[in-house]
């Protein structure tokens, strides 16, 4: 299905947090790992930096602008598949707009306790422990 040698992906993730909530979101039932739960973000376009695809992807996917968002950590996620992400996160604690789902299956505000009742991407788990 994806070759085994995937080049590395740069992916911006935002952890949008609401108080003691995070928001969470579920993949398309039609996307490469369909139906698992992640922070909402994507990849990064050539020529683009991390900050500006944050931005990008958060107005794509939640019709949102980021305000307050701070660089968390980078990891590395590989895949089974073969996908290979290096996944910069960032903690948004306020955003400008609207919050309108324009792409995922749903969307949940959890506390991070609740977090565990969702089938998570693997890369979204590594940032965990930070937010706690």
């Amino acid at each position: 299905m994806f070759d085994d040698q995937e080049e590395v992906v740069r992916v911006a993730v935002a952890v949008i947090r609401d108080g003691e909530k995070i928001l969470i979101c579920q993949r398309g039932i039609n996307h490469r790992y369909g139906l698992k739960w992640e922070f909402p973000g994507g990849k990064l376009i050539q020529g683009e930096t991390m900050r500006e695809c944050l931005e990008r992807e958060l107005w794509e996917e939640l019709d949102i602008e980021p305000v307050k968002a701070k660089e968390l950590k980078t990891i590395q996620a590989n895949y089974p598949d073969g996908g290979n992400f290096l996944i910069t996160f960032f903690l948004v604690t306020e955003y400008s707009g609207e919050l309108n789902n324009k792409v995922f299956e749903a969307v949940a505000w959890v506390t991070l306790e609740q977090v565990s009742d969702y089938e998570m991407l693997e890369g979204s788990l590594p940032i965990l422990p930070y937010l706690a």
